[in-house]
C-alpha cells in the first residue's frame, strides 16, 4: 500500500525524497487503517442515559393525541465518500412517533448507530437510508432521518465553494404520508427547512 501511495504522489509530480513527503504514505495509511479498524470494532451497544425528549409534550398529529414526535437532533458524524475517498461530516437528526409499541433509545445508542454506518465508505443518501432502516425496528414504524453534511469533494472540486452543504432525508411510515408530521419534525431542526 505504501508503494501505491508513492505512485500516486509521484504521478502528481511530487519529489518523494522531499523531507516533508517522506512520511506521507505511512501517515496516510495509518489514517486509512484507523477507518478500517473503527469499522471493525464499532458495536451497536446499549444505552446508559435514559430516553429522548419530546418536541412538544402534547403534539397531536392527524387528531391522534396518543402519538408524540420524539427527536434527537445534531448527532455528529464523519464518513468517507466512496466516489472520491475524501471525508464528509455533519449532523444527523432523527425523529419518530412515540407510540405505546415504540421503545425509547438513548442518544448514545443512536450515536452508536450513526457511527457504525458512518465509519464505512459511503454516499450520504445511502447513509441516511441505512440509519432510518436500522432504527426502524426499535423505534416503531414511523421514522424520519435528516442528514446535513459538508463534503470535502464538493469544496475541492464540484461547486468549489466553502460553506456549501448537502441535506438528505429518509422518511418511513407516517412521516412519508403525513405532511403535518413531516413539517413539525423539519421545523424542529435548527436553521433548516423552515
Amino acid at each position: 500500500m505504501v508503494s501505491a501511495v508513492n505512485l500516486i504522489l509521484s504521478s502528481m509530480g511530487e519529489d518523494l525524497s522531499r523531507k516533508e513527503l517522506v512520511g506521507t504514505p505511512v501517515h496516510f495509511l495509518k489514517w486509512f487503517d484507523g477507518i478500517r479498524s473503527a469499522k471493525l470494532e464499532m458495536k451497536l451497544n446499549g444505552c446508559i442515559n435514559g430516553r429522548t425528549e419530546c418536541i412538544r409534550p402534547s403534539l397531536a398529529v392527524n387528531g391522534k393525541h396518543d402519538e408524540q414526535i420524539q427527536s434527537e437532533l445534531n448527532l455528529t458524524f464523519w464518513s468517507q465518500c466512496e466516489h472520491h475517498l475524501l471525508p464528509f461530516h455533519g449532523v444527523v437528526h432523527i425523529g419518530y412517533m412515540c407510540h405505546e409499541r415504540s421503545k425509547h433509545m438513548a442518544r448514545q445508542q443512536l450515536q452508536s448507530i450513526v457511527n457504525f454506518y458512518g465509519f464505512k465508505l459511503q454516499v450520504q443518501e445511502r447513509l441516511t437510508r441505512q440509519i432510518a432502516e436500522s432504527v426502524l425496528p426499535i423505534l416503531g414504524s414511523d421514522v424520519m432521518v435528516v442528514i446535513e453534511a459538508n463534503h470535502v469533494c464538493m469544496i475541492s472540486r464540484g461547486i468549489e465553494k466553502f460553506g456549501s452543504n448537502t441535506a438528505t432525508i429518509a422518511v418511513l411510515g407516517q412521516f412519508s404520508s403525513d405532511p403535518v408530521a413531516r413539517s413539525r419534525f423539519l421545523s424542529s431542526i435548527p436553521n433548516a427547512f423552515s
